[in-house]
């Protein structure tokens, strides 16, 4: 079984790709906050774009640890799932409250307190549920599909509604809840308030939990821990910041979405991955299915397929297209004194260098059956196939493999040739049994032969053997 993205390995460029994210948030980081309360251009554009694409890279992450665990029965994908579905719900809730985006103090009844007690809980949830997710990872997975469903709906809906239920509590009590910013709106006061401090103590301490249990082995473990850091961070800031819309302000919101996008980059890349690996398996294995298992150039079923493709498509444009039947001499000999393995191994050497003697991308070489192959060669004028199947059969020859033991024969072949321009009217059958009748006739006239069959009768002979083997 293929590992989950929770077993998965980080590699070193992985890791190297993490440390740099890791690097530009600290140092960001670093430089922002003696500067975090200067105010900077004040944007009321940002917010609902910020918002906005937070919601969708948190719901796009929760969609796919979703499938992960649909795929798996995994239950950490799930609980991981669940700690999105809770940040989507709650930052689309965020976005709806905020002052100034829909309404003066927001919607739903909103008070001035309304949006920051929201983002509270969403930072705090976040973190206390990726702290959850990590008791769930040594669970076994859910073999049956049906109890996979309706498990994983379970705690996605437990989730959402929390959210919900969270999120609406801190709106209907607007006016119970402690004031944390003052009328101005002022942030000032947030680095002593003890709630945010207890916020602030939440993420960094679900950060070192995550690091500690799972020590960055995996890549979700790597991305994970970079996606705490950006929230941690994003706490931080805010608690320095003093204002909205000034420099740590946006800091702080940028590093909100790198929080959001950090396991979603991580589940893409993969993604994309798996469907590069699976790609390249298709291929392979349809490569595999072309081939000859014993010789490794195409099989009878391929060349069944494309042969009578390229002669209709040659008789199409008015270019000719060659035949070649190419015939072991003496085959059953060469089995009879070396036994089966070494006529394999004489099939194999002969089908490499058939295929390696063709030059040209477009011809193909193919195992008829036994110790016969097919040569096709498209867009060849009869004079260079007939060159081509000589040089062929020179190279078998130039192989020297001994058909016996004691007299000194050795392997050659015969092939037959037909050309569609001797043949313009022949179908895919017909050009075929011309190549196999000059086959006939190399092997009659003593093997060891190139015969061509002409429709006019006419049949030319190319023996350039020398006189003594002849």
């Amino acid at each position: 079984m293929q590992a989950t993205l929770i077993q998965v390995p980080a590699s070193k460029e992985q890791r190297l790709t993490a440390a740099i994210a890791v690097a530009l948030i600290l140092c960001v980081a670093l430089y922002v906050w003696p500067r975090s309360t200067v105010q900077a251009v004040a944007a009321p554009p940002f917010m609902p774009i910020f918002a906005t694409s937070v919601t969708i890279a948190e719901g796009l992450t929760g969609f796919l640890l979703w499938t992960q665990y649909r795929a798996s029965g995994r239950v950490v994908f799930a609980a991981l799932a669940c700690a999105y579905a809770f940040t989507t719900v709650t930052a689309a809730f965020h976005l709806a409250v905020y002052p100034g985006v829909f309404a003066p103090s927001g919607l739903l009844g909103a008070g001035r307190q309304t949006a920051i007690w929201i983002w509270l809980l969403w930072r705090a949830g976040y973190a206390v549920l990726a702290v959850l997710a990590l008791a769930t990872r040594k669970w076994p997975p859910i073999p049956r599909l049906g109890q996979r469903r309706l498990s994983g709906a379970l705690m996605i809906v437990w989730s959402i509604g929390m959210s919900l239920a969270l999120s609406l509590a801190a709106t209907a009590a607007r006016d119970q809840l402690p004031n944390l910013v003052s009328s101005t709106p002022s942030y000032r006061h947030l680095s002593t308030n003890p709630i945010l401090l207890s916020v602030w103590a939440i993420c960094l301490a679900s950060l070192l939990i995550h690091v500690f249990v799972t020590r960055l082995r995996t890549l979700m473990d790597l991305w994970l821990a970079v996606a705490l850091l950006a929230g941690f961070i994003d706490v931080t800031l805010t608690l320095g910041a003093g204002a909205r819309y000034s420099l740590g302000w946006y800091a702080a919101r940028i590093a909100s979405m790198v929080s959001a996008n950090a396991v979603l980059g991580m589940l893409m890349s993969e993604t994309s991955r798996t469907y590069q690996r699976l790609a390249d398996a298709h291929r392979a294995l349809k490569e595999l299915s072309v081939r000859d298992g014993l010789t490794g150039v195409f099989n009878r079923a391929y060349f069944d397929e494309r042969y009578p493709r390229e002669l209709a498509l040659a008789i199409a444009t008015g270019n000719p297209l060659s035949v070649l039947l190419v015939d072991v001499d003496h085959f059953k000999d060469y089995n009879d004194a070396f036994g089966h393995l070494a006529g394999d191994e004489c099939l194999r050497r002969i089908a490499q260098a058939l295929n390696t003697s063709l030059w040209r991308q477009t011809d193909f070489v193919a195992r008829y059956g036994g110790e016969e192959f097919v040569v096709v060669l498209p867009t060849c004028d009869p004079e260079a196939s007939l060159t081509i199947a000589e040089r062929l059969r020179e190279t078998i020859a130039e192989m020297e493999l001994p058909v016996t033991r004691a007299n000194g024969r050795h392997v050659t072949v015969s092939i037959g040739h037909a050309s569609s321009r001797f043949h313009p009217h022949a179908q895919p059958a017909g050009l075929l049994a011309s190549a196999d009748a000059a086959l006939y006739e190399a092997k009659a006239r003593g093997r060891n032969r190139v015969e061509n069959n002409r429709e006019d009768g006419l049949k030319d002979s190319f023996d350039r053997r020398p006189a003594a083997v002849r």
